[in-house]
């Protein structure tokens, strides 16, 4: 198993995981648009972090963890951000491209306004975190975490907190010692989901 930082070659093996473990294919009947959905997923959340590491098995990504500490390095996300205008226009091509960007806005105005209601201020924050089916139970999850929790301490996170949802091994976050400090159920047409946020204390 070899660790790494995140590179363009890992885009549409990402994207696909994103896609399987949210179900995107149940939001739209067209393949490419779900796909297209996993790829503005995984760059909106790359424009957010300053920390990430890809896990990689047989030269295929397997997993990957982002994170943001405040004390960390500025981020360099203009390429980011540019990749994440050209899939938000290439999704207005779609019939169904205007529902979709307007659910994904939505879904951050939500997480804002629940991180917001909680009246607490973190210095971290574990952006994205994402394992492929075939290697769950493998305990790649948890390195990743770890990495995680390794550049907390460097950069002397007191706290942090993430987003997550029904759809998502919450479970794993209550393992690692997450508390749940908000949640919310959220109707999108016939679509409802619930989402969470959870915070941890970092300790030495």
């Amino acid at each position: 198993m070899e660790f790494r930082t995140f590179m363009a070659e890992d885009e549409i093996r990402l994207a696909e995981m994103i896609r399987d473990t949210w179900g995107y294919n149940r939001l739209s009947a067209k393949p490419e648009v779900a796909l297209l959905m996993g790829k503005i997923y995984l760059y909106s959340c790359l424009c957010s972090q300053n920390f990430n590491q890809v896990a990689v098995y047989q030269n295929l990504p397997v997993g990957i963890i982002m994170g943001r500490t405040e004390r960390g390095p500025k981020a360099q996300t203009a390429l980011y951000q540019q990749k994440l205008m050209k899939y938000y226009k290439e999704m207005t091509q779609y019939s169904e491209g205007k529902f979709i960007l307007d659910m994904f806005s939505g879904f951050e105005k939500l997480d804002t306004e629940m991180l917001a209601q909680t009246g607490k201020s973190y210095d971290g924050e574990l952006v994205f975190f994402v394992t492929h089916v075939a290697v769950r139970g493998h305990h790649i999850g948890t390195a990743l975490y770890e990495k995680f929790l390794v550049e907390c301490h460097k950069y002397q996170c007191e706290s942090v907190y993430v987003y997550t949802d029904a759809t998502c091994n919450f479970g794993f976050y209550e393992h690692q010692g997450f508390v749940r400090v908000n949640q919310r159920m959220h109707q999108v047409h016939d679509h409802q989901f619930e989402f969470y946020v959870y915070e941890k204390g970092i300790t030495e």
